[in-house]
């Protein structure tokens, strides 16, 4: 190894023209072995693709445990296209990693390439599988475990943006990269094994997040805590808020949930119910009592209840600037739940926010919507506990979803208008699929917040979804079906809510659900 200008450290292969550079940069861990760092270059000396440098960050260059990459990785005067690919200290490299990266930017374009990895636990491989660009997970964490392809422009970009008071590390320069950042490309396949590394530090982590909200534009701090990551709202003033509850005068259900309501702290907001119940004196009066905000109701005349329509015209019935659909079988856990949803709602590049919902025995009924699961679309993380660890990470990360459901969702009330609201043509279900669908075919990014404050009691009202509607679903979700779930893995199974790896030779369930209803795509 000879040092390079800038201080780092350089080994260069060149064994043959090729058309791009690769400069692989090396964080460096002070905890981890000479040995596995030796395993690195090794695994870098046998790639099959022959232009590549490596060079390694600067040691002790932050607090804590925290790896800090240089700043203009150093390339050969000759190259003209240049891949900069980062990477953790003892991390191995499938023989042709390279080669698979530079085919894939040439052949997609794409300005960053994430993918799965193994991490080696106690010489144990744990499969890792990861999705595609995901600016608000982010937030909790790097979930590319600092694994990553980046155009050298864009590296250059994001590390100049990089304060000077925050270590240029992985994750600094990850969240400095613009969040509408396209194309960009996620490879289902593990493509490095790398070590357990401690986590970094919540000290250290709390300015990095900062930075990076305020790089975006977004109101808010991080508060965090064992490595979790929750958002303080603070925007110099809050949306007008209107909660649209649809119901049939369930008052078992609708009363509890109004009362849930009184403690909610951030925007103030007023509450429009749709009745779709029977329309009496006593039902009228019932309404009369002082809950201690606005309390209006629009009775509905029409049957059967139809979900999308009713929402629909809720959002028609005010002039507030964020609404949030809310079902009357759902109640409010948490003081922080609205201004969590309004906050990331009014975000920049943001479509609709939701949250994870519990069940009533306090497991995750939804953490956002999966195209696929079950040959429809299902709720991630269903049945687990708030916290637990999965394949594709902990649940209590933040999430960009392809959809969130529409018993708990925020939306700006002009975007809603703007895509349509609800498709109307699903009667009970699919309609806050498709919704979360339109948003992201505008480049709008879903958000699903992992704070839980919104219990859902689904099963005490669900019925099942009409053939109709699975008929309609089949043919809107058509082709995000075909090309897979965005931020889901074509590893994982789509036969189960919980991330599970998909088995060998496992149906898949679309087909399944295509072939039973005899619908052809």
């Amino acid at each position: 190894m000879t040092p390079s200008d800038s201080g780092s450290q350089r080994i260069a292969a060149d064994r043959g023209p090729a058309t791009t550079h690769v400069v692989v940069v090396r964080t460096r861990h002070p905890g981890v072995d000479p040995a596995a760092r030796e395993a690195t270059t090794q695994s870098l000396l046998a790639q099959t693709y022959p232009d590549w440098s490596l060079v390694d960050g600067p040691e002790n260059g932050a607090p804590g445990t925290v790896s800090v990459l240089p700043f203009d990785p150093p390339v050969p005067e000759r190259a003209t296209d240049v891949l900069v690919v980062s990477a953790p200290d003892g991390a191995i490299f499938d023989v042709d990693a390279i080669a698979q990266l530079v085919n894939a930017a040439h052949r997609s374009g794409a300005r960053l390439i994430t993918w799965d990895l193994d991490l080696d636990d106690a010489g144990t491989a744990q499969p890792q599988l990861r999705f595609g660009w995901s600016p608000e997970t982010l937030l909790s964490c790097d979930y590319t475990h600092g694994c990553f392809a980046l155009r050298r422009q864009d590296y250059l970009a994001a590390a100049a943006a990089v304060p000077g008071d925050v270590p240029l590390t992985a994750w600094s320069l990850l969240l400095h990269l613009p969040p509408d950042l396209d194309p960009t490309l996620h490879l289902p396949h593990p493509l490095t094994r790398i070590p357990a590394l401690p986590p970094v530090d919540d000290g250290v982590a709390v300015p990095t997040i900062d930075a990076a909200l305020r790089h975006r534009g977004i109101p808010a701090s991080c508060v965090r805590k064992d490595g979790v990551t929750r958002l303080r709202w603070h925007p110099e003033s809050w949306p007008r808020v209107s909660l649209l509850v649809p119901t049939r005068h369930n008052e078992p259900m609708l009363g509890p949930l109004l009362d849930s309501l009184r403690h909610t702290e951030g925007p103030s907001f007023d509450v429009v119910i749709v009745d779709n119940g029977e329309h009496t004196p006593e039902h009228e009066a019932w309404y009369q009592r002082d809950w201690g905000f606005p309390v209006r109701v629009h009775w509905w005349q029409e049957a059967p209840f139809h979900y999308g329509r009713v929402n629909n015209a809720a959002a028609g019935l005010t002039d507030a600037d964020v609404i949030v659909l809310l079902n009357d079988d759902t109640r409010v856990a948490d003081p922080g739940w609205l201004a969590e949803l309004v906050g990331w709602a009014a975000a920049p590049g943001v479509g609709c926010a939701g949250s994870v919902l519990l069940d009533g025995d306090g497991r995750i009924q939804h953490a956002g919507v999966w195209l696929g699961i079950g040959g429809y679309a299902g709720h991630l993380f269903g049945g687990l506990r708030p916290g637990e660890d999965t394949v594709i990470g902990p649940t209590d990360w933040y999430r960009n979803t392809t959809a969130v459901t529409a018993a708990c969702l925020a939306i700006r009330r002009e975007l809603f208008r703007e895509v349509g609201g609800l498709d109307e043509r699903m009667v009970l279900c699919g309609s806050d699929v498709t919704l979360g669908l339109d948003l992201l075919a505008r480049g709008l990014r879903n958000v699903c917040s992992p704070l839980p404050g919104v219990v859902h009691l689904e099963s005490v009202t669900r019925s099942g979804a009409p053939r109709h509607d699975q008929e309609v679903s089949l043919v809107r979700y058509q082709p995000w079906h075909d090309m897979g779930d965005p931020y889901g893995n074509p590893r994982l199974s789509l036969r189960t809510t919980r991330p599970t790896l998909r088995a060998a030779n496992e149906p898949d369930p679309v087909a399944d659900a295509r072939h039973a209803l005899g619908v052809i795509v």
